[in-house]
């Protein structure tokens, strides 16, 4: 019961630095972020869960949903994302088909990689979107200035960024493709925001990287001078296939 008690607090502890980032991000309605504890996992979502409204000179442009479900790692010691989404929508509602969408799910069946995209929107209503990009950043900027008629934008024009198993996008780089991209009213400060919720994420991200793959570490560690005593019996077999996975 301990241990189900400590890993529900740091859900909860996620769920509200994840709240806090994207406020201090975007100028948009956020509902908090919250955690609930299921009988073998743990889901961080939004309550109500209406998404993010993000604005373009204060009108609602885009609505972005992201949600999560936790579960242990193979250890049984740490908390790990299981699935993720995060879901864009030119519907203020987030009723109807979205845009797009980024998709991590752990351990995905068949040939379908564990993290992906997905481009759901009509190139109309996405051209749509692009041409009332705002102007707080020079990509934005440039956007809405060369949208016209005979220069209609291309869905090719958007820079996903990219990533796998272990160094998959975070919600982070979403919403700065938005605000990079779209020009959606962001806050003060919000490229440190981000960029140090990004360091917080990859560093999580290579304490993974090294318990799956312990001996190189340890290699890598030896070659920077440091001291490494393997623990008895050798160093542990991690899950390198986890480096293999897309």
């Amino acid at each position: 019961m301990t241990l189900r008690r400590n890993f529900e607090e740091e859900a909860r502890q996620f769920a509200v630095a994840l709240t806090s980032m994207v406020r201090a991000s975007v100028r948009a309605e956020c509902p908090d972020f919250q955690a609930r504890a299921f009988e073998d996992r743990i889901s961080v979502r939004q309550m109500p869960n209406t998404g993010v409204a993000l604005t373009v000179q204060g009108q609602h442009l885009v609505t972005l949903k992201a949600s999560y479900w936790f579960d242990w790692d193979h250890t049984g010691e740490f908390l790990a994302v299981h699935e993720s989404s995060f879901k864009v929508y030119a519907d203020p509602n987030a009723t109807r088909e979205p845009l797009f969408r980024y998709e991590f799910q752990r351990g995905s069946a068949g040939d379908i990689p564990n993290a992906h995209i997905h481009l759901h929107g009509h190139r109309d209503a996405l051209a749509y979107v692009m041409t009332m990009a705002g102007r707080s950043t020079a990509r934005g900027k440039r956007r809405a200035r060369e949208a016209t008629r005979s220069n209609w934008p291309s869905m090719a024009d958007l820079h996903f960024p990219v990533g796998g198993d272990r160094f998959r996008p975070a919600l982070e780089d979403v919403l700065q493709l938005l605000i990079e991209e779209l020009g959606v009213d962001c806050q003060h400060g919000w490229r440190e925001t981000l960029a140090t919720g990004r360091q917080r994420w990859r560093e999580l991200q290579a304490a993974s990287v090294v318990r799956d793959s312990p001996n190189i570490a340890a290699s890598v560690l030896q070659q920077l001078g440091y001291a490494i005593t393997p623990p008895a019996g050798g160093h542990p077999a991690g899950q390198p296939h986890r480096l293999k996975d897309m």
